[in-house]
């Protein structure tokens, strides 16, 4: 989608995020690890509160640090404001109760979604009556039919953990029929491979927890607008309570500094490892960005500059083969999550997608032998040496040597 002049430049501006302090200011700002701000006069206060001029009150309804983090990763998609929460599903929530406001269509998903945002939007479905069509994009026909009359339209490309992609153009020209507002999540992607914005999305919804901060020590999200936040869009944000505090706020603002960097070596990474599965014995299919067919090839070229570093494969034995896998690892880690340095691999109808029933699961394509695997920074060559052994026929174990792992 773009050449590599946009990394480069991407690079400076996450190198520079905080922007350049002026006078004396310190380069990295502060945490401002503070609930409460001093309103000073009745007139400040009133002036602060109805928005006259900038200020803060609570931490909740703002705060400087956060909104540090708010900027940055608006920049970074390309937005025009955004509001940053205390989870994925947290901005997930606040995007889709703000875009399905006073809209009477139905919130068009499709099968493969994030299995947290799956069980999100069964409980809204359950609670509060939300109105939800579930269709397949591979259907083309039908799922533009469904988007042309959509309310709001929720979509993940690629998909976690199928890697499949939907093609944001023509979506977003089918959505606008009726002026349907359309959420990507963008977390597999990240802003630094993909750009929803630029196909005309109207929100991105972010999990910081990944790609962004990608050193495992933080939960958060983000959603963020392709127009200027509303009154009523940072209302619905402060008032259903995923805010995010300041330090969680500094540690993602930190890790993005690093963010180009990491995403090249997950993007490099990810694609070697693609390949090497693809020709192995054991695994029946490979899932990457791009790959599927000529469709999904196509779309890829033209939405996507990387792959980034998530895939998932197949194992041939279903779930035996796959818990027997996970068993023989040593140096990748059986855990959930992806987007940190070191390299992550999980059974997602065990864990992330264990709270849809088995025939959504089925719907969905989530086998019992599916592996997900969270590429991380680390020496290709050790990581393969590490699946070889662990996939079946593999035999051995490991021995540092050098700081390297080596199948003996």
């Amino acid at each position: 989608m773009e050449s590599d002049d946009r990394s480069n430049r991407l690079r400076t501006r996450c190198a520079h995020l905080c922007g350049r302090p002026e006078g004396n200011e310190p380069y990295v700002p502060p945490i401002v690890q503070s609930t409460l701000f001093n309103l000073g006069s009745a007139a400040d206060a009133e002036s602060i509160f109805s928005g006259e001029r900038p200020g803060h009150a609570y931490t909740r309804f703002g705060n400087p640090t956060v909104e540090k983090l708010a900027e940055a990763i608006s920049s970074l998609e390309g937005g025009g404001g955004a509001l940053v929460t205390s989870s994925g599903n947290a901005a997930t929530l606040c995007a889709v109760t703000i875009a399905m406001s006073e809209r009477s269509g139905k919130l068009v998903t499709h099968p493969d979604i994030y299995g947290g945002s799956h069980e999100l939007l069964a409980i809204l479905s359950e609670t509060y009556g939300l109105q939800v069509a579930v269709v397949d994009p591979s259907e083309e026909a039908s799922w533009l039919d469904a988007v042309r009359n959509a309310g709001a339209v929720l979509l993940e490309t690629p998909s976690n953990p199928l890697m499949r992609l939907i093609d944001l153009k023509a979506t977003i020209e089918a959505a606008r029929s009726k002026a349907a507002p359309v959420i990507v999540d963008n977390t597999v992607a990240t802003p630094f491979n993909q750009q929803p914005f630029q196909f005309g999305a109207d929100w991105v919804v972010q999990s910081t927890t990944k790609y962004l901060n990608g050193h495992s020590d933080v939960v958060g999200g983000c959603l963020v607008k392709r127009e200027k936040l509303t009154p009523q869009d940072r209302r619905v944000h402060k008032n259903l309570g995923g805010t995010v505090n300041a330090m969680e706020a500094w540690l993602v603002l930190r890790g993005m500094r690093t963010f180009a960097l990491r995403m090249e070596a997950h993007n490099r990474n990810g694609r070697a490892i693609a390949d090497w599965l693809s020709g192995h014995p054991a695994v029946s299919k490979v899932h990457y960005p791009g790959n599927g067919g000529k469709r999904q090839a196509e779309i890829f070229g033209r939405q996507m500059s990387g792959g980034s570093g998530f895939l998932a494969f197949e194992l041939s034995g279903g779930g035996e083969a796959a818990d027997r896998f996970l068993d023989r690892m040593q140096l990748i880690t059986h855990a959930v999550s992806l987007g940190g340095m070191e390299s992550l691999a999980t059974r997602p109808a065990m864990s992330s997608h264990r709270g849809m029933d088995p025939e959504a699961r089925r719907l969905a394509g989530i086998t019992d032998g599916l592996i997900r695997l969270s590429v991380g920074t680390e020496a290709p060559e050790d990581l393969i040496a590490d699946l070889q052994r662990a996939l079946p026929g593999g035999t051995g174990a490991y021995q540092a040597n050098g700081g390297k792992f080596e199948v003996t």
